[in-house]
């Protein structure tokens, strides 16, 4: 029943349909006020989950910015050669000089291999090791740069996370341990610049869930661990996601987090998670409903009067006109044109576009036909054999050398196949070879083959095959060229039995070769057999020679006495 609505509904006029859209959006004003109600509160959501999703960014960049020039600083220190020799006083002028133009670091602070600190930023007041700190562990460990854990910072005494780096000696072993810890204060300045709405807090929490930073009630939440629903749903949750759910402080709230982990390593060293509190936001929501009822209500009226009216001049018409201009390109008037009288606008580039399209069908129709004139004529007036052949073996069109070929008129060959005009042993030359065409093996094969003419007489000809394939690339039909080799094949013939003949004599003289046992009395030969022939009769019958009979002087002296002449 629905199916058959939407096809009634698709089968009306645009002008029907625009009336029958004027009505539903009149007759539903309530519904549609409450919807724009619901859809305002879910803006408002979408809108706090963006807020706090460029909150937790702008403070997940800054934090990798800095990292990444922490890195850049410690690979740097690393290098100086005054790191390299534990030149204590000089470093601790180096690290405090870098200090105080890096405002971002709490301290820098340089160990030894058993992680006892030698040069340090602030004032080094006392012994102080990090032997047991995960920033010296992991960086000895590794040997790369390495994040480390919250630690409120031994000469600082601020909350921070600190990063480590090894200096290798000359053999490879960690020689000294460069640790920078970083001052998370600017974080809040930056916070305190930004227009956020009221309640919004973000969160630095650390590779064990401990918070590390925060901007609201800091004293009361750093340095201790978050709910462990709350961290695990982050730590097994992907790199960033949005959603809402208690905060830290047990409100509900929009809430964004992003995980930053540093390449080397598999699990991420901070966790940044912002929130908006969620009552703040709908409450916001529900102020912008009230005003947008009020207005959406005069809008909606005067929108229904205004849609009919416009409806009417900038799409109906307009589409008319571009209707009927398709009818006439359909029925064949590629010279049609419609973009003059529709203007600009989406239609306006419609109505271009049907004339750049009619304008490219005349002039492709155009050049079809001339293409198709010019192999007309390359087809009909080949000195030889030409046709077009369906996949099936079909003569779709012949050309009049290969009806003189075949003796058939061109109607009569045309419809034929080429099973019928080709010799039955010699079907199965074309098989194989139209099977490769079909593959893309081949772009054209030759062969020789015996056709039958309309007069049953054989005829010896030369065929060669393409495939002809459409725009798709799919095989469309063959083109094939025959040419007449009759009169070469008889030549060939008779050269053949010319050379058997040859051969044959050949034979022949070559068995008078040898010793012939011949009679020393009556001159008879003995043949292979044991036989005994006359001499003129072996000759003969082994050399094709004739004999004729005579008789020469001496004998006819000694048969008819002297002077018998």
């Amino acid at each position: 029943m629905i199916q058959r609505l939407l096809n009634r509904l698709v089968s009306l006029s645009l002008r029907k349909l625009l009336l029958l859209l004027a009505l539903l959006l009149a007759l539903p004003a309530v519904g549609l006020i409450v919807h724009f109600g619901l859809d305002q509160r879910h803006d408002a959501l979408q809108e706090g989950i963006v807020e706090t999703r460029k909150l937790a960014y702008s403070i997940a960049s800054e934090q990798r910015n800095l990292t990444a020039g922490a890195q850049q600083l410690v690979t740097v220190l690393g290098q100086l050669p005054q790191v390299r020799e534990h030149k204590a006083a000089a470093v601790n002028g180096i690290l405090t000089s870098v200090l105080a133009l890096n405002p971002q670091y709490a301290n820098i602070v340089i160990t030894d291999p058993t992680g006892k600190v030698w040069a340090s930023a602030l004032p080094l007041t006392k012994p102080i090791s990090l032997q047991d700190k995960r920033t010296f562990r992991n960086a000895a460990r590794t040997r790369q740069f390495s994040s480390g854990e919250y630690v409120i910072g031994q000469l600082s005494t601020k909350p921070t996370i600190g990063f480590g780096y090894p200096v290798l000696d000359e053999n490879g072993e960690v020689s000294a341990v460069i640790a920078i810890n970083f001052n998370f204060d600017h974080y809040n300045v930056l916070f305190n610049q930004a227009d956020l709405p009221a309640g919004t807090t973000f969160n630095i929490i650390d590779y064990n869930g401990v918070i590390i930073d925060r901007n609201l009630n800091p004293e009361r939440f750093i340095g201790k661990k978050v709910n462990d629903g709350v961290f695990m749903s982050m730590v097994n949750g992907p790199e960033e996601d949005s959603f809402i759910d208690v905060g830290v402080s047990g409100d509900r709230r929009i809430i964004s987090y992003t995980k930053l982990r540093l390449r080397n390593e598999t699990f991420p060293y901070l966790y940044v998670r912002a929130g908006i509190p969620l009552q703040a936001t709908l409450s916001k929501a529900a102020e912008k409903q009230f005003y947008n009822m009020a207005f959406l209500t005069l809008f909606l009226v005067a929108a229904i009067l205004l849609a009919l009216f416009i409806g009417k001049h900038c799409f109906v018409n307009r589409v008319t006109a571009l209707q009927e201009a398709s009818h006439r390109l359909a029925a064949g008037d590629l010279h049609t044109r419609v973009s003059d009288g529709l203007g600009g606008g989406e239609l306006g580039d419609l109505a271009r576009t049907f004339d750049q399209m009619a304008a490219q069908l005349s002039a492709r129709e155009k050049a079809v036909r001339e293409s198709e004139a010019r192999f007309r004529s390359a087809l009909e007036n080949a000195p030889i054999g030409m046709a077009i052949v369906s996949l099936n073996g079909t003569f779709i069109q012949v050309n009049h050398a290969l009806c003189a070929i075949l003796g058939y008129e061109k109607a009569a060959l045309e419809g034929l196949t080429f099973g019928e005009v080709t010799h039955p042993d010699d079907l199965s030359l074309d098989v194989p070879n139209v099977e490769r065409l079909l593959d893309g093996e081949l772009s054209a094969y030759t062969v020789e083959k015996r056709y039958i003419t309309k007069g049953r007489e054989l005829v010896w000809v030369q065929l060669t095959a393409s495939l002809l394939r459409d725009d798709e690339s799919a095989p469309g039909s063959f083109i094939v060229q025959i040419e007449d080799i009759s009169d070469r094949k008889k030549t060939e013939k008779e050269r053949e039995g010319l050379i058997g003949d040859l051969q044959g004599a050949l034979c022949d003289v070559r068995t008078l070769s040898g010793l012939l046992p011949i009679c020393h009395s009556c001159k008879k030969i003995r043949d292979d057999k044991g036989y005994w022939n006359q001499l003129e009769t072996y000759i003969s019958k082994h050399s094709g020679a004739m004999f004729s009979y005579s008789i020469c002087p001496d004998c006819e002296s000694k048969q008819c006495g002297p002077g018998s002449r």
